[in-house]
């Protein structure tokens, strides 16, 4: 499909050691080709990981685990043009986030965003953090969220379906603006339980 193995930029899924700088790097060097990366099945300790501009992601469904390290945040995109997470289990461990990132996922001003088929699980925080973003977040299974699942504030026709949100300290899927206007979001076909 034209994506880049993980593997070409010295990230490995069989190393429980935190690969952060490596991970980094290949995110930036697939951003600055507009190239997509494929992680292959594994476990991938990271942490700290600021998105750049361009993140097309993906990996074996339900067998690709990015595992959040600690000491700061996950993953982190501001003021990004098209962030894309497909085929992965995102873990957070219930371990505490920096006072930088509302979520697991913290996304703020990307103009294009699209979370598919992903699961994403045991956030300190929110699940998903998005904050004046537009895209899709669908079948995807958010779970174990100290705060809510999905928090998402001045969003821009964003479209959240079919996903499944369960056993979340403080709300499932909220939706908020801090001024009046159109916002466009669209919530429907979602199964949320136990919040």
């Amino acid at each position: 499909r034209g994506s880049t193995d993980a593997s070409d930029f010295g990230v490995t899924p069989v190393s429980l050691d935190d690969q952060s700088r490596v991970f980094a790097k290949m995110l930036q060097k697939s951003s600055d080709t507009d190239v997509p990366v494929f992680l292959p099945a594994g476990v991938y300790v990271v942490s700290n990981i600021t998105l750049p501009p361009r993140v097309r992601l993906s990996g074996v469904l339900g067998a690709t685990r990015i595992i959040y390290g600690g000491d700061g945040h996950l993953f982190l995109a501001d003021r990004a043009e098209r962030i894309e997470l497909s085929g992965l289990v995102i873990d957070g461990g219930v371990r505490c986030l920096g006072d930088q990132a509302e979520g697991l996922l913290t996304l703020r001003t990307v103009v294009r965003r699209v979370i598919d088929n992903c699961e994403i699980i045991g956030a300190g925080k929110h699940g998903v953090a998005i904050e004046r973003t537009g895209g899709r977040i669908e079948r995807s299974t958010i779970s174990g969220a100290a705060d809510a699942g999905l928090y998402a504030v001045e969003s821009n026709r964003l479209a959240v379906t079919g996903n499944t949100v369960t056993d979340c300290g403080n709300g499932g899927i909220l939706v908020h603006r801090w001024q009046p206007a159109d916002d466009g979001t669209l919530v429907t076909g979602n199964r949320v339980e136990r919040i």
